[in-house]
This record gives structure tokens, C-alpha cells and sequence, in this order.
């Protein structure tokens, strides 16, 4: 019976509605590609910082917040719509003498912050190349971080980290990147945006 319905459908069908359902379908998924390219657009659209100063030129997530007015940054932006831990790309500046190398920076880092954040343990250190022409020293690293707010308080976000150390025009660089671990992977992508595009 259900066949019989079927083959009295198709039979009933005329060629200007199978052209209708035809054209339905490719213009749903003209639409769907268009929707599609400008959600990549929105996520990968940026705003330039500049700080002439500092000789920082950098390009950030247009929807990210960004600071200035850190004491041990020059800048830091952060996704303010993500739960949990807010995805941080961050500079800083540290005064270079001819004794500093990358490595030193990056170990006074390691102790500064094994005091500083809880369950702090440095995954890897490494040589990372910003660009083709210039390599940083990279280390990797873990933190948990507990909500401030007696009422929020709960299980305690893991942070995972890299800083780029280098040094450049006479001072010590440090781009630092942090996410919750569980999208750090993720959310790594925006970071490496992010360094293509940034000049120092």
C-alpha cells in the first residue's frame, strides 16, 4: 500500500515541481556556505593595538577585551564570553642587559611563579620559532585556579600556558598565552594568528 502511494505521488509530481524542489535545495545550501563564511569571518576578524613606545604592533580578536594598564604587562587581551577561565594572549617587557639570555628569563620566571599560582608545573621548555628569521625560547606550563567568590568556589579550573621569551631592540619579550587545558588545544589556533601577525 505504501509502495502504491509512493508511485502515485511520483506519477502526480509535474517537472515544474521537481525543478522547484531542485532550486529549494541549492539555494539552502548557497545560504547555509554564505552563514558559514561569515561566522569564520566573525571569529577570525581582528582589532590593531599599537604601542610605539614599547615598538609593539599586534592584531587581537576584535570581541576580545583588551588592557593597558597592567603592572607587569604592556598588554593583554581576553575572551570575556568564554565560562571558566577567559583565553589570555598577553606581552610583557623586561629590561635586557648583556648578561640576559632568553633561558634566564625563563627560569626566573619558573621560580617567581612556583610561589605565585598553585600546582605550578613547567610541562617543557623548547625552542620555538616566531618566524623564520627569529626563534624564542618556549615553556610550557600548568596551574589550577580557584574562583575568588566564596559562592563560586568549586572544582578548580587547570590553566595550561606557554610564554615565548626573545629578545628584541634591546629588551626582553615575553608573549604569554593561557587557556582552560580542556580547550587549549582549540583555542590555540587564535595564538598563532595572533604571532603571524604580530610585529615587534
Amino acid at each position: 500500500m505504501r509502495v502504491l502511494f509512493k508511485r502515485l505521488n511520483e506519477a502526480s509530481e509535474s517537472p515544474r515541481q521537481r525543478w522547484a524542489h531542485v532550486i529549494t535545495l541549492i539555494i539552502g545550501l548557497i545560504v547555509f556556505t554564505i552563514g558559514l563564511n561569515i561566522r569564520n569571518s566573525a571569529l577570525t576578524a581582528t582589532t590593531v593595538y599599537e604601542n610605539l613606545q614599547a615598538g609593539i604592533l599586534a592584531y587581537y580578536p576584535r570581541n576580545w577585551l583588551l588592557d593597558t594598564q597592567g603592572e607587569d604587562y604592556v598588554f593583554r587581551v581576553r575572551d570575556m564570553t568564554r565560562s571558566g577561565f577567559k583565553t589570555t594572549i598577553q606581552i610583557s617587557v623586561q629590561p635586557f642587559s648583556s648578561e640576559t639570555t632568553a633561558r634566564s628569563i625563563a627560569d626566573r620566571l619558573a621560580f617567581t611563579r612556583a610561589r605565585t599560582y598553585t600546582d605550578y608545573n613547567v610541562l617543557s621548555t623548547e625552542d620555538y620559532a616566531i618566524r623564520s628569521d627569529l626563534t624564542a625560547q618556549a615553556m610550557s606550563y600548568t596551574y589550577t585556579m580557584r574562583e575568588t567568590s566564596a559562592f563560586l568556589q568549586g572544582i578548580p579550573d587547570v590553566v595550561r600556558g606557554q610564554d615565548l621569551l626573545t629578545i628584541s631592540r634591546g629588551q626582553a619579550l615575553i608573549i604569554t598565552f593561557r587557556a582552560e587545558a580542556s580547550v587549549y588545544e582549540s583555542e590555540y589556533r587564535r595564538f598563532r594568528q595572533f604571532l603571524r601577525q604580530l610585529s615587534f
